[in-house]
């Protein structure tokens, strides 16, 4: 989504107001001081975190002498954290994350309205991988996810933790309603759960713990092609506007797989795609949004060169999209108005 200039002013107005006590210092374009920033959201280990400390070496180098440092959480978590000033930045918010923070549902414990705001989209290309086993499926007779409603199978499913919501309370448990059922119907099939993340449901099927597999990724992934070369493997045929009426409730978009993908996959399959953003909290001043926001747009080649989602899913004329339209951070706003991403 595109945003013209007063639709992203309209926005920004309200993290201008919410900022007003940290400061309003503007940062002139040739000031290279140093900036003191916490940024979190990625787990201890795995990719995410890989990001964040690489995107806060780019802004590091952008602004010699600043302090900017990594804090292990989740997605969820991180969005508390900005909004209760333990941290400034959280890099892998989506539309779930800020869908139920706003109104204060499960797992947020309170409405955080007001208390964080959008800096940037980092990528777009998080594809929800709806996996099964073709072992399974051969037994069942499931080729779809109408073919799940319909027959109700016994199913060993593996999926994040409802604290994490991106990997279950958005995508997969909407793409389960919209199907007619829901989570708790699986044991009521005789079915159970393996929860945690990717890293545990790869794992559970790869070591035949699990039958059927909902988790985020990049397309091509190496994991999931090691994991079919062990162990055949099918994707979850579907209904794109099905999954579409899924993916609108918290602003992500129903995207079609090309065939060929992977090996196992012989034609083009629908999935939920999902873009992850950086929030600041309302606390944060606008000359350190602004620097942070400016050293990552004016290094695209290198931020691409992190890898993984980054290469292939960043774009610097794309930072400012605001699919769920949260109130904008007054220094991304100015950062982008000088460079014309906002029209």
């Amino acid at each position: 989504m595109t945003l013209t200039r007063r639709e992203f002013a309209r926005l920004a107005a309200g993290g201008a107001a919410a900022s007003a006590f940290a400061g309003n210092a503007f940062a002139d374009v040739s000031d290279k001081s140093p900036i003191t920033a916490t940024v979190t959201g990625a787990t201890p280990t795995g990719y995410p975190r890989t990001m964040v400390e690489a995107l806060n070496a780019i802004v590091r180098d952008a602004y010699p002498g600043s302090s900017i440092s990594f804090k292990p959480n989740s997605p969820g978590g991180g969005v508390v954290a900005v909004s209760t000033r333990d941290a400034d930045l959280t890099a892998t918010a989506t539309g779930a994350e800020i869908k139920l923070a706003n109104e204060g549902k499960f797992p947020f414990k309170e409405a955080l309205a007001g208390k964080f705001q959008f800096v940037m989209q980092l990528y777009d290309n998080a594809y929800l991988h709806l996996l099964m086993t073709k072992a399974w499926a051969d037994e069942h007779g499931i080729r779809s996810w109408s073919d799940i409603a319909a027959k109700k199978p016994r199913m060993r499913l593996t999926l994040n933790r409802p604290d994490n919501p991106q990997g279950s309370i958005g995508g997969p448990y909407e793409l389960m309603k919209a199907h007619g059922f829901t989570i708790d119907d699986i044991p009521k099939w005789g079915g159970s759960f393996v929860l945690g993340n990717s890293a545990v449901s790869i794992d559970a099927i790869k070591d035949g713990k699990a039958d059927v597999m909902m988790g985020g990724g990049v397309l091509g992934n190496v994991v999931v092609k090691d994991v079919a070369s062990k162990r055949d493997l099918l994707w979850i045929d579907g209904d794109l506007a099905t999954l579409q009426k899924a993916a609108s409730v918290f602003h992500y978009k129903a995207d079609m797989v090309p065939k060929g993908t992977y090996a196992f996959m012989e034609k083009e399959y629908p999935t939920i795609r999902m873009a992850i953003v950086m929030l600041a909290g309302a606390h944060v001043s606008e000359e350190t949004v602004y620097k942070y926001t400016k050293g990552i747009a004016e290094a695209e080649p290198r931020v691409k060169a992190i890898g993984g989602v980054m290469t292939t899913g960043f774009a610097v004329a794309k930072m400012a999209t605001n699919d769920a339209k949260l109130p904008v951070h007054p220094g991304a706003l100015r950062y982008y108005e000088e460079k014309g991403l906002v029209k």
